[in-house]
């Protein structure tokens, strides 16, 4: 083989990493719809998208991070294409269908990266699973387990308070109201998230994430983890009372849930992170050149710990 075709082969190697393949895996009893970049050789990233999102969430952040790491991004059991069960929305349970994707790719190892409901998971991994959990990065996301009640009250500070959680919670009545208006109620949520920067979500971005909730039990299945909130706060306050030592980060957007890193005093005093000044809830979205710098800085310094 001549130098030129050898560069030319490592070349289209390197793009073919970079772009995004996409399987069904089978873990914890069952199937998730997986986008992956980079080489699967190399250490393991997983990306956790939350409510309202799927793996398209990471389509600006993943590339950006592939380039010497193995990028895992599911649809969340009950989002997109994955199954969408009655059971199983809370933080533990989801951090074991985490855990599987892993097992199937061999990887005894990983950083876990959440932004909203996601966070919680990425959280409860790091606290179920410490010998996998390399780090562990929260986006934009109240402590469940110890502060939700300061963001659920009726409050000017928060808008009238995070009503969403009461709605997603009422048995069935999600699905009576966005049943046949999925792509309204999607087009009238999203944009709240991301106001300060009305170009990071378009209308197709909009349109795949109701595709999803246009499945059969798409709606049940995207409030799922609503339903499981308070097992998921009593989870959390167990794992994070008992001490979580893996390295953690936590960013906040300007407009989003700007207390995101503080907020781990009641964990941790050694997190990393901030405010991210303009930004608004959808971070992985809103400011991904952002959070690939510092994930790759986080990432690392925490290997070479």
């Amino acid at each position: 083989m001549s130098f030129v075709a050898a560069v030319f082969l490592v070349a289209q190697t390197l793009t073919s990493f970079a772009q995004d393949a996409e399987e069904r895996i089978a873990t914890n009893g069952i199937s998730l719809n997986v986008k992956t970049w980079g080489d699967p050789a190399d250490e393991a990233v997983v990306l956790m998208h939350g409510w309202m999102g799927t793996s398209h969430t990471w389509r600006k952040l993943a590339p950006l991070l592939a380039e010497d790491r193995f990028i895992i991004a599911p649809d969340m059991r009950g989002h997109g294409a994955s199954d969408k069960p009655d059971a199983g929305y809370d933080a533990v349970g989801l951090a074991a269908d985490i855990k599987g994707l892993l097992d199937h790719f061999g990887k005894t190892e990983a950083h876990v990266v959440g932004h909203d409901m996601g966070a919680l998971v990425s959280l409860a991994f790091a606290g179920t699973y410490p010998e996998t959990a390399l780090s562990m990065t929260y986006l934009d996301e109240p402590l469940i387990g110890y502060n939700l009640d300061q963001f659920t009250v009726y409050r000017e500070e928060t808008y009238g308070g995070y009503w969403h959680f009461g709605f997603n919670s009422a048995p069935g009545l999600a699905e009576i109201l966005v049943e046949g208006k999925e792509q309204a109620f999607v087009d009238w949520f999203v944009p709240l998230m991301h106001a300060p920067n009305p170009e990071a979500v378009t209308a197709e971005d909009r349109a795949i994430y109701a595709e999803g909730l246009k499945t059969e039990n798409g709606i049940s299945g995207s409030v799922g983890w609503y339903r499981a909130t308070f097992e998921t706060a009593r989870q959390l306050r167990a794992l994070g009372d008992a001490g979580i030592d893996v390295p953690m980060m936590a960013w906040g957007g300007e407009y989003g849930v700007p207390v995101t890193h503080s907020q781990f005093e009641a964990i941790s005093d050694n997190v990393r992170g901030g405010i991210i000044p303009g930004m608004g809830h959808l971070l992985p979205e809103e400011a991904p050149d952002f959070l690939a710098a510092e994930l790759a800085t986080f990432f690392t310094q925490t290997e070479a710990r």
